[in-house]
Protein backbone atom coordinates (compact mmCIF):
# COMPACT_ATOMS: atom_id res chain seq x y z
CA UNK A 1 0.00 0.00 0.00
CA UNK A 2 1.09 3.55 -0.62
CA UNK A 3 1.45 6.06 2.19
CA UNK A 4 -1.68 7.85 0.93
CA UNK A 5 -3.68 4.60 0.96
CA UNK A 6 -2.51 3.83 4.49
CA UNK A 7 -3.45 7.34 5.59
CA UNK A 8 -6.92 7.03 4.06
CA UNK A 9 -7.45 3.62 5.67
CA UNK A 10 -6.23 4.20 9.22
CA UNK A 11 -6.45 7.88 10.05
CA UNK A 12 -9.86 9.28 11.00
CA UNK A 13 -10.47 12.79 12.31
CA UNK A 14 -13.98 14.21 12.43
CA UNK A 15 -15.39 17.48 13.65
CA UNK A 16 -16.62 17.20 17.24
CA UNK A 17 -20.38 17.04 17.74
CA UNK A 18 -22.62 16.99 20.78
CA UNK A 19 -22.58 13.55 22.33
CA UNK A 20 -23.73 11.74 25.44
CA UNK A 21 -20.23 10.61 26.34
CA UNK A 22 -16.58 10.90 25.35
CA UNK A 23 -14.68 7.64 25.62
CA UNK A 24 -10.93 8.10 26.03
CA UNK A 25 -8.76 5.09 25.24
CA UNK A 26 -5.54 4.61 27.20
CA UNK A 27 -2.13 4.16 25.62
CA UNK A 28 1.04 2.35 26.63
CA UNK A 29 2.95 5.63 26.43
CA UNK A 30 2.17 8.11 29.20
CA UNK A 31 2.49 11.13 26.89
CA UNK A 32 -0.04 9.65 24.48
CA UNK A 33 -2.54 8.87 27.26
CA UNK A 34 -2.15 12.45 28.47
CA UNK A 35 -2.77 13.86 24.96
CA UNK A 36 -5.90 11.77 24.62
CA UNK A 37 -7.12 12.77 28.08
CA UNK A 38 -6.55 16.47 27.39
CA UNK A 39 -8.59 16.12 24.19
CA UNK A 40 -11.47 14.55 26.13
CA UNK A 41 -11.32 17.25 28.78
CA UNK A 42 -11.32 19.93 26.06
CA UNK A 43 -14.55 18.54 24.58
CA UNK A 44 -16.05 18.26 28.08
CA UNK A 45 -15.13 21.87 28.89
CA UNK A 46 -16.58 23.03 25.56
CA UNK A 47 -19.89 21.49 26.64
CA UNK A 48 -19.96 18.88 23.88
CA UNK A 49 -20.12 15.95 26.34
CA UNK A 50 -21.51 15.74 29.88
CA UNK A 51 -19.48 12.65 30.81
CA UNK A 52 -15.96 11.39 30.25
CA UNK A 53 -15.13 7.67 30.36
CA UNK A 54 -11.44 6.80 30.57
CA UNK A 55 -10.50 3.21 29.83
CA UNK A 56 -7.34 1.19 30.06
CA UNK A 57 -5.37 -1.00 32.37
CA UNK A 58 -2.45 -1.56 30.08
CA UNK A 59 0.63 -3.56 30.90
CA UNK A 60 0.91 -1.94 34.32
CA UNK A 61 -2.67 -2.76 35.27
CA UNK A 62 -1.66 -4.38 38.55
CA UNK A 63 0.13 -1.29 39.86
CA UNK A 64 -0.93 1.86 38.05
CA UNK A 65 -3.59 1.42 35.35
CA UNK A 66 -3.69 3.96 32.53
CA UNK A 67 -7.30 4.81 33.33
CA UNK A 68 -6.42 5.83 36.89
CA UNK A 69 -3.63 8.12 35.68
CA UNK A 70 -5.95 9.54 33.02
CA UNK A 71 -8.71 10.10 35.60
CA UNK A 72 -6.26 11.95 37.87
CA UNK A 73 -5.27 14.23 34.99
CA UNK A 74 -8.92 14.82 34.03
CA UNK A 75 -9.72 15.84 37.62
CA UNK A 76 -6.71 18.17 37.71
CA UNK A 77 -7.97 19.78 34.49
CA UNK A 78 -11.43 20.38 35.94
CA UNK A 79 -13.63 17.36 35.24
CA UNK A 80 -16.05 16.87 38.13
CA UNK A 81 -15.97 13.49 39.85
CA UNK A 82 -19.67 12.90 39.09
CA UNK A 83 -18.93 13.35 35.36
CA UNK A 84 -16.03 10.88 35.28
CA UNK A 85 -16.26 7.14 34.67
CA UNK A 86 -13.17 4.95 35.06
CA UNK A 87 -12.63 1.49 33.56
CA UNK A 88 -9.15 0.36 34.75
CA UNK A 89 -9.07 -3.37 33.89
CA UNK A 90 -8.82 -3.56 30.11
CA UNK A 91 -5.56 -4.21 28.33
CA UNK A 92 -6.69 -4.28 24.68
CA UNK A 93 -8.94 -2.20 22.45
CA UNK A 94 -11.50 -5.04 22.50
CA UNK A 95 -11.46 -5.14 26.29
CA UNK A 96 -11.68 -1.33 26.45
CA UNK A 97 -14.95 -1.46 24.57
CA UNK A 98 -16.48 -4.52 26.23
CA UNK A 99 -15.60 -3.53 29.80
CA UNK A 100 -16.69 0.06 29.18
CA UNK A 101 -20.06 -1.12 27.93
CA UNK A 102 -20.41 -3.29 31.05
CA UNK A 103 -19.58 -0.25 33.20
CA UNK A 104 -22.13 1.92 31.36
CA UNK A 105 -24.78 -0.74 31.93
CA UNK A 106 -23.77 -1.13 35.59
CA UNK A 107 -24.19 2.60 36.31
CA UNK A 108 -27.43 2.80 34.30
CA UNK A 109 -26.20 5.03 31.47
CA UNK A 110 -26.15 2.63 28.51
CA UNK A 111 -29.84 2.97 27.65
CA UNK A 112 -29.60 6.75 27.41
CA UNK A 113 -26.70 6.86 24.97
CA UNK A 114 -27.12 7.64 21.30
CA UNK A 115 -23.80 9.33 20.41
CA UNK A 116 -20.28 8.66 21.68
CA UNK A 117 -17.14 10.61 20.88
CA UNK A 118 -14.22 8.20 20.54
CA UNK A 119 -10.81 9.55 21.50
CA UNK A 120 -7.61 7.77 20.64
CA UNK A 121 -4.60 8.45 18.45
CA UNK A 122 -5.59 9.33 14.91
CA UNK A 123 -3.72 6.31 13.49
CA UNK A 124 -5.66 4.02 15.88
CA UNK A 125 -9.12 5.43 15.12
CA UNK A 126 -10.13 2.99 12.36
CA UNK A 127 -9.66 0.00 14.70
CA UNK A 128 -11.33 1.83 17.58
CA UNK A 129 -14.31 2.71 15.39
CA UNK A 130 -14.71 -0.80 13.96
CA UNK A 131 -14.39 -2.34 17.42
CA UNK A 132 -16.96 0.05 18.88
CA UNK A 133 -19.39 -0.64 16.04
CA UNK A 134 -19.01 -4.39 16.52
CA UNK A 135 -19.56 -4.34 20.29
CA UNK A 136 -21.80 -1.42 21.24
CA UNK A 137 -25.56 -1.51 20.67
CA UNK A 138 -26.86 -1.06 17.14
CA UNK A 139 -27.94 2.52 16.59
CA UNK A 140 -25.21 4.21 18.60
CA UNK A 141 -23.47 6.91 16.58
CA UNK A 142 -19.69 7.42 16.87
CA UNK A 143 -17.61 10.52 16.21
CA UNK A 144 -13.84 10.12 16.00
CA UNK A 145 -12.00 13.04 17.63
CA UNK A 146 -8.32 12.29 18.14
CA UNK A 147 -5.87 14.79 19.60
CA UNK A 148 -4.18 16.95 17.00
CA UNK A 149 -0.73 16.41 18.52
CA UNK A 150 1.51 13.37 18.24
CA UNK A 151 1.38 11.06 15.24
CA UNK A 152 -1.15 12.50 12.79
CA UNK A 153 -2.08 12.13 9.14
CA UNK A 154 0.06 15.17 8.37
CA UNK A 155 3.30 13.99 9.98
CA UNK A 156 3.38 10.19 10.27
CA UNK A 157 5.63 9.78 7.24
CA UNK A 158 8.26 12.19 8.60
CA UNK A 159 9.40 10.06 11.55
CA UNK A 160 10.72 6.50 11.53
CA UNK A 161 9.12 5.94 14.95
CA UNK A 162 5.72 7.09 13.65
CA UNK A 163 6.09 5.04 10.47
CA UNK A 164 6.76 1.90 12.51
CA UNK A 165 3.79 2.61 14.78
CA UNK A 166 1.46 3.10 11.82
CA UNK A 167 2.70 0.00 9.99
CA UNK A 168 2.21 -2.09 13.16
CA UNK A 169 -1.35 -0.76 13.39
CA UNK A 170 -1.96 -1.67 9.74
CA UNK A 171 -0.87 -5.25 10.42
CA UNK A 172 -3.10 -5.47 13.51
CA UNK A 173 -6.11 -4.07 11.66
CA UNK A 174 -5.72 -6.55 8.81
CA UNK A 175 -5.20 -9.44 11.23
CA UNK A 176 -8.36 -8.62 13.19
CA UNK A 177 -10.38 -8.10 10.01
CA UNK A 178 -9.21 -11.40 8.52
CA UNK A 179 -10.12 -13.16 11.78
CA UNK A 180 -13.61 -11.64 11.61
CA UNK A 181 -13.22 -9.81 14.90
CA UNK A 182 -14.03 -6.40 13.45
Amino acid sequence: MTDDEITDLLFIREEPARADLAMVFGAAREDESARRTRRGVQLYQEGLVPKLLVTGGGMLAMTNPEALRMADLARQLGVFEMDLLVEPRSSTTFANVHLSLALLREVGLADGISTVILISSEWHMRRVLLTAKSAFPVGWRFVCCPPVEGCTRENWTTSEEYRQEVHQELVLLKTFQEAGLI
